[in-house]
């Protein structure tokens, strides 16, 4: 199932992720739904990349992260550490959840609740902490290290702004 995807994937391991959502669902569901579930600013970056063919619902809990979703995009304010708030969100009938929380405790909390009492085969988990990646990985969870994807992003950065223009 879930798996560690390897370092080198660069800065947008996130972005393929996203992209690559769509091919983990099984075709003959219109459309697919993806349920993203952050206190974190992440999560509205996501549901807004998301295909708008794509049925996303964001579950947060943060005034700030709700306020910046799409128009047509559902939204449930709570906290998704709350079985009810998942249920209401519609967990138990979605293909893929994403979980990205401010702790990696919480997100593991999320990350059972919606294996065991809602059957989600597919959980990514953006982690904070690699230290923690063993008990999601042993949870079936698929884990995309931030840490990672932001010091990957930070160096290319650094890199684009190191390189001088050759003058003729």
């Amino acid at each position: 199932m879930g798996g560690y995807r390897s370092g080198n994937s660069g800065p947008y391991e996130l972005m393929v992720s996203l992209t690559g959502l769509r091919e983990r669902v099984d075709d003959d569901i219109d459309p697919p739904s993806v349920l993203v579930i952050s206190d974190r600013h992440v999560g509205s970056e996501v549901v807004t990349a998301l295909d708008r063919g794509i049925d996303a619902c964001l579950v947060t809990d943060h005034d700030g992260v709700a306020g910046q979703t799409p128009d047509d995009t559902r939204v449930v304010v709570g906290d998704g550490r709350e079985r009810t708030v998942l249920q209401d969100a519609g967990a138990q009938t979605t293909d893929v959840a994403l979980v990205s929380m401010q702790t990696d405790h919480g997100a593991f909390l999320v990350t059972q609740l919606l294996r065991t009492q809602f059957d989600v085969e597919t959980v990514v988990v953006v982690l904070n902490d690699p230290q923690n990646r063993p008990a999601f990985e042993s949870a079936g969870s698929t884990v995309i290290c931030g840490s990672r994807v932001l010091a990957t992003e930070l160096e290319r950065s650094v890199e684009t702004s190191l390189r001088t223009p050759e003058t003729a």
